[in-house]
């Protein structure tokens, strides 16, 4: 007998508040939900450039060149008229030039843009809306002056910024 006091004393306690809350509560309830949706402005670029080594000068030519085109890049917007800016981390030598060319089916590309001297950015592409770019081609070329007689081994940082 004591035994089904206690165990009617605990059912009793355990349905307590389920009766207490079917009592009190309704059949609905809310919450607060925050949402947000922020800028997404993301480039990205696979590959790197190999070497670029004049060897030798075409007879009567101002400049010979070279290029590159093993790099990629790929971008992210939710925003609209958005550009890419380039920039070297500081001037090319004298006698030499260092010129990117970025592909785009978003935007417009602004060509053969000379980054010899640019440090600060210059835009390589426009009008990019938004959407994403896959895989496109970044072509670099690299050109000195038949003036230049030997330039040692030498790099520079170019930085791709998708901005507004």
């Amino acid at each position: 007998m004591r035994n089904h006091h206690v165990i009617l004393t605990l059912v009793v306690l355990l349905i307590s508040p389920i009766l207490a809350f079917g009592q009190t509560g309704g059949s609905s309830v809310t919450q607060t939900v925050t949402i947000e949706v922020k800028p997404i402005t993301m480039i990205q670029v696979t590959g790197n450039p190999g070497s670029m080594v004049i060897t030798d000068m075409a007879v009567g030519e101002e400049m010979s060149a070279v290029s590159d085109q093993s790099s990629r890049y790929h971008m992210l917007t939710n925003l609209e008229n958005m550009k890419i800016v380039a920039s070297i981390d500081r001037p090319m030598p004298a006698g030499t030039q260092l010129r990117i060319q970025l592909g785009t089916h978003q935007g417009i590309s602004a060509g053969s843009v000379d980054l010899s001297s640019s440090v600060s950015p210059v835009t390589v592409v426009t009008g990019i809306g938004r959407g994403s770019e896959i895989n496109q081609p970044i072509s670099y070329t690299f050109a000195a002056a038949s003036t230049v007689e030997r330039l040692d081994t030498d790099s520079r940082v170019v930085t791709l910024t998708l901005t507004d």
